[in-house]
């Protein structure tokens, strides 16, 4: 087919074909022309779970870091971020230009486990999600803060955490101006006062948050408060009431 068909006729084949990972992978084995443009498409999302085998078998298939498609992955997620190891933050500083991070602890007690691998691997993170069941915020915030372009963040936890270590604020943070996420088995209102206490501000588009405490209510207004020059909708998940609210916010 690529002896038949000009390159740009190729190349736009190849970006209709973006959603279909079976079709580009047939074509690639049928043409090696396919191969390199095919590439920013079969790994753009790379999952990782469980994290340990799959690095492995990652390392194996590109051995060689100058040739590998790690920079063509925009959406990484990893699964049990606690079995990260020495030679698995090698791999994973090669994913330097993931855009949306995803990790799960995959646990009921994670208590041992540790993002400090995770701190700053890729500086062109705009959207993090973390679901965990005992992580500390103090975790939560300097892996935040550890990427300047942040923009989303979604916080999701699986258990009530009963321990709330004490963090010493960054002097910078992202300026936060996409959505912010936050359902909290012990309620928002420990995280939220880590997220006010930031020293860029806040100016989230989109809050989405989950009630289940009078306490709730009154942290969702200081958020919503503080984002008030740049926040167009808030939406609330209310298990105080069963009810789930959608709102724009006038301007």
């Amino acid at each position: 087919m690529s002896l038949l068909l000009p390159q740009e006729i190729i190349d736009l084949i190849i970006d209709h074909l973006h959603d279909e990972p079976a079709t580009l992978n047939a074509c690639c084995g049928v043409s090696k022309s396919w191969v390199q443009r095919a590439r920013k498409h079969l790994f753009v999302r790379i999952k990782f779970s469980p994290l340990g085998r799959h690095v492995k078998q990652w390392r194996e298939t590109f051995p060689d870091p100058t040739n590998s498609p790690a920079h063509e992955t925009q959406n990484l997620f990893i699964c049990h971020p606690m079995l990260i190891t020495a030679a698995y933050v090698h791999t994973l500083l090669t994913f330097s230009c993931v855009v949306n991070l995803d990790v799960d602890t995959d646990l009921l007690n994670d208590q041992a486990a540790s993002l400090v691998p995770l701190l700053g691997f890729s500086p062109a993170i705009r959207s993090l999600r973390l679901t965990f069941a005992s992580l500390p915020n103090s975790q939560i915030f300097h892996l935040a803060c550890s990427f300047p372009l942040l923009e989303d963040l979604a916080l999701i936890s699986r258990a009530h955490r009963h321990r709330h270590v004490a963090w010493k604020c960054p002097s910078t943070s992202p300026r936060f101006t996409g959505s912010l996420e936050l359902r909290l088995m012990e309620g928002i209102y420990p995280t939220s006062l880590l997220l006010l206490d930031l020293p860029n501000g806040l100016h989230f588009t989109t809050i989405s948050v989950l009630w289940l405490s009078d306490q709730d209510v009154g942290s969702t207004m200081d958020l919503v408060s503080r984002c008030s020059d740049a926040l167009e909708s808030l939406e609330i998940t209310n298990h105080l009431s069963g009810v789930f609210h959608s709102m724009l916010v006038p301007d």
